[in-house]
């Protein structure tokens, strides 16, 4: 149990520093912040909204991405693969929709921006994958 949430909090870190890369390089893609603090003074409401915000995203990688997987199978197929960008985009929308509703504004202007920002967001966790593999082996 205790790996298990090793693993979730080492995916988050990772995820929100892809999420910082994809919001400095992609235009359509930006993050508000909350106008009243989070925690004690608000000197930390950045972090804790990336934090937040990247573990909406991997709660929905693990939980609806393979859902969607399941079902546009057919697609997956058919595209070679390809499609499988457009479940990443469509989890970036559904991240931002969740976002909105707890009150940790991702905001995402285009289809064409969450496909891009998606794309941005799996290399960079490729990137950090040998890092977080490391990190969260062997914590059982």
């Amino acid at each position: 149990m205790l790996g298990s949430l090793w693993r979730f909090a080492v995916r988050t870190a990772a995820g929100a520093v892809a999420l910082w890369v994809v919001i400095s390089l992609i235009d359509g893609i930006s993050l508000s912040f909350p106008a009243t603090p989070l925690y004690q003074d608000g000197q930390h409401d950045q972090l804790l909204t990336f934090l937040a915000v990247a573990a909406i995203i991997v709660v929905l990688n693990a939980t609806v991405k393979p859902v969607l997987k399941l079902l546009g199978l057919p697609l997956t197929i058919i595209t070679l693969g390809l499609f499988s960008l457009v479940i990443n985009a469509v989890i970036m929308l559904l991240a931002e929709y969740v976002s909105n509703i707890m009150g940790f504004g991702l905001h995402i202007e285009t289809f064409g921006a969450a496909f891009i920002g998606a794309i941005v967001l799996a290399l960079v966790n490729w990137i950090l994958g040998p890092i977080t593999g490391l990190l969260g082996a062997n914590k059982d």
